[in-house]
């Protein structure tokens, strides 16, 4: 029993998209966990009790691009089989937008401009970054949710062919 994503990541286009979602939200990811730098050095550096936190990265990273490469498959070659289906793939690519881009990412430098609006960013930067390891495994458990749904909606409506990816090319 062949998993439809693989079949869908057989083509290049597909892959390339894979590969730049997953490239683009890991270096966002790590980045914004202070596992990356940029200056003064080009540096990676992973402390050994902040592992976990690296692995979660990884995987939601590639979670949210299994989610939007089969999403955008679904969108452009089953366009007309049903509004329910194409609500599925927006829901799909919306789902591991959020869950990609965790508000704990993106409110630390947001609270770096808005230092003068007042305690309540402040509370709220906190408490993320608090509990970040709770919000990074309710992200990952909708995009695998939305993975299981997905894989079981391109089952639903054909089961994908290799050969229909040997013998047209994009």
């Amino acid at each position: 029993m062949d998993i439809q994503f693989f079949q869908i990541a057989k083509r290049p286009i597909y892959a390339s998209t894979f590969i730049l979602v997953f490239a683009g939200l890991v270096v966002l990811f790590i980045y914004s966990d202070e596992f990356l730098f940029f200056a003064p050095y080009l540096t990676l550096y992973v402390p050994p009790d902040r592992a976990p936190y690296l692995a979660l990265d990884l995987v939601i990273s590639g979670f949210s691009g299994i989610v939007i490469l089969a999403s955008l498959f679904q969108l452009s070659h089953f366009p007309r089989s049903g509004s329910n289906h194409t609500k599925t793939s927006f829901a799909g690519i919306i789902a591991a937008i959020i869950a990609g881009a965790c508000p704990c990412y993106y409110l630390v430098p947001l609270l770096a401009f808005a230092g003068g609006a007042g305690g309540f960013l402040a509370v709220l930067g906190v408490t993320f970054n608090t509990y970040q390891i709770p919000i990074k495994l309710a992200s990952l458990s909708l995009l695998v949710s939305v993975a299981v749904v997905q894989e079981r909606s391109l089952r639903a409506q054909c089961a994908i062919d290799p050969g229909l990816f040997l013998s047209r090319r994009l």
